[in-house]
């Protein structure tokens, strides 16, 4: 469905909706597109996959998980969640606040906090409920907050469940923001301004400016949370994330980041000042209320960090392959997206990528495509996500499964290697 179909489809009443939400998924079945695809092995850089409402199973080369460094299936790493079961069980049975909480926890909370030079973190379930928390935590409707505009949409839920006020701003027009910041500022009562911006756009790959835009937060007493998620493991010497990439230690008042990407397993934490922790631990409805992450999930992220730290030529491969995927896309005629990170977008034209995804799909590549409304109407995209273990031939083959595609739709009519604008790239 296009953006202007979504958007009809979004202002129907709520039975309206779900009848014609229903017909829609079944024409898509008829069609032979995709509703969801399903896994039967551990992830690596090929999977056997299958449509949700199939019965077949197929090999395909995956570049569409998070997993940047397979550290997922590491003997190491293995090892330490079958240690961790025979010594803890598998699950805490309660909520941090109450008795779910142990030394283990702890231990690898302050951990989490030296990776962005703070004082303290906080344990969560996943990376969607520490943007929940947060905001939930730290805000009232008396406060503002200024949100960068590629926010995940977790973000964007929680304000809606917070009732906070909230204005979107561009993180590369900062003369604008400041305009922004003026103008709040200038109102009755001065309310507390925060900002959250993504370190590493989870959309294209692209590490932000943040030594500027910090600089202009601190000279407003704005309260600054950083959304790291795709940036941990990948960027930095010691794949700390964008804050070590940048220089900027300690600089932000708060850093939230996931353990279920380049980590390889679930949970997500935010850190900052011990004031500021505890805070959250007191406030924060969707912590206090939730069972603590499993002991088994625990000892994997800490055996994912240090497999991290023991072994930087994960990382190194890993961007190794993304400027050479980067490379092969470009001389084939694509426009690609200018990534720093283990993600690589490829753009196509409005109204193509969903039935242009399922063909690479069907050819044997799995990449996730990103329509409205996860990007803006006309900045549709494929988004390539790759892995340490990826060999050159892997890519070659990614690369020509598109190339090949590209061709069957019409989209590379334009000379190879031709210089195009991003919007115009597949005429």
């Amino acid at each position: 469905m296009d953006a202007n179909s979504f958007i009809e489809f979004l202002n129907k009443p709520f039975r309206e909706r779900l009848a014609s939400h229903y017909a829609f998924y079944q024409a898509e079945l008829e069609k032979g597109f995709m509703t969801g695809r399903m896994g039967d092995a551990p992830v690596d850089r090929r999977m056997a996959y299958k449509d949700l409402f199939s019965d077949t199973f197929h090999e395909v080369l995956v570049f569409g998980s998070n997993s940047y460094l397979n550290l997922s299936t590491h003997p190491q790493v293995q090892d330490a969640v079958c240690a961790a079961v025979r010594q803890y069980g598998t699950g805490t049975g309660g909520s941090p606040a109450f008795s779910g909480y142990t030394r283990q926890h702890r231990d690898l909370e302050q951990r989490l906090a030296r990776l962005g030079g703070h004082e303290d973190a906080l344990l969560l379930p996943s990376g969607y409920m520490a943007n929940l928390c947060w905001v939930n935590g730290l805000m009232t409707r008396q406060d503002i907050l200024l949100y960068d505009k590629h926010s995940h949409a977790s973000v964007i839920n929680a304000i809606k469940m917070t009732g906070v006020q909230f204005f979107p701003y561009d993180p590369d027009n900062l003369p604008a923001l400041e305009r922004l910041i003026d103008e709040l500022r200038a109102r009755p009562g001065c309310p507390q301004l925060f900002a959250t911006v993504e370190g590493v756009r989870s959309t294209d790959g692209s590490v932000i400016q943040l030594r500027t835009l910090l600089d202009l937060c601190k000279r407003n007493d704005i309260f600054v949370i950083l959304d790291d998620a795709h940036g941990m493991g990948v960027l930095g010497e010691r794949g700390w994330g964008t804050l070590e990439h940048l220089d900027l230690l300690g600089q932000v008042d708060m850093r939230m980041s996931t353990c279920s990407k380049a980590l390889g397993a679930q949970g997500a934490w935010v850190s900052g000042s011990r004031e500021a922790i505890f805070y959250l631990r007191s406030y924060a409805k969707p912590y206090v209320f939730t069972t603590a992450l499993a002991q088994t999930t625990v000892a994997t992220i800490d055996a994912a960090l240090d497999v991290l730290e023991a072994e930087p030529e994960r990382r190194h491969a890993l961007h190794a392959n993304r400027r050479y995927l980067t490379a092969q896309l470009r001389a084939a005629g694509f426009e690609v997206g200018d990534s720093e990170s283990g993600i690589v977008p490829v753009y196509l034209p409005d109204g193509v990528a969903g039935r242009f995804n399922r063909r690479l799909y069907e050819r044997g590549l799995f990449v996730n495509v990103m329509e409205y409304p996860m990007v803006a109407p006309g900045a549709e995209r494929l988004r390539f996500s790759l892995m340490a273990r990826h060999t050159h031939d892997d890519i070659d083959r990614a690369v020509a499964i598109v190339v090949e595609t590209a061709h069957e739709f019409g989209l590379l009519a334009r000379q190879v290697g031709a210089p195009v604008r991003a919007e115009a790239a597949f005429a």
